[in-house]
């Protein structure tokens, strides 16, 4: 093998291994990166569906530390009534980040979603338990869902 060859076998080792990053790999810069984001969320809030979950699933993998894309892709997945699929994202970010609370998040959005009330308050609840002060960003985030959560129940009371 050629050096060049070697090189390529040890990044893709380094990625697979969750050492670095896709976006590392390529030697994108912050800005390229930040570009990239900026145009998925022209198509999210243009709900051009399809088109915000080709790049959302991109910055997905070019950046896994991220759960925004995530997030945002869930977002589309149940708004196009993909239920399943928005159940398996919530399940590859639980696998990908463990300890996170990002998977209890998503988790919650998809129960949300689907109208599952008392599995999502109970979420919610474990949110609130590893961040009781909503300093973090998931804490900032379940905070938020709560109050939408509870905005769209009284409404629909």
């Amino acid at each position: 093998m050629t050096a060049k060859a070697n090189e390529m076998d040890a990044q893709l080792d380094a990625y697979v291994s969750g050492k670095r990053e896709m976006h590392q790999i390529l030697e994108m810069s912050a800005e390229q990166l930040q570009a990239l984001r900026g145009r998925a969320q022209f198509f999210f809030d243009g709900e051009h569906d399809e088109r915000a979950l080709i790049m959302l699933e991109m910055l997905e993998e070019l950046d896994r530390t991220d759960a925004r894309p995530t997030f945002m892709a869930i977002d589309v997945l149940l708004r196009m009534g993909h239920s399943d699929a928005a159940k398996a994202k919530v399940q590859a970010l639980a696998t990908r980040h463990p300890s996170s609370a990002d998977a209890l998040i998503a988790r919650a959005q998809v129960e949300l979603a689907l109208g599952e009330w008392a599995n999502a308050a109970k979420t919610l609840g474990e949110v609130a338990k590893r961040d009781p002060s909503a300093k973090s960003e998931a804490g900032k985030l379940g905070r938020a869902l709560a109050a939408r959560a509870y905005a769209t129940f009284e409404a629909n009371r």
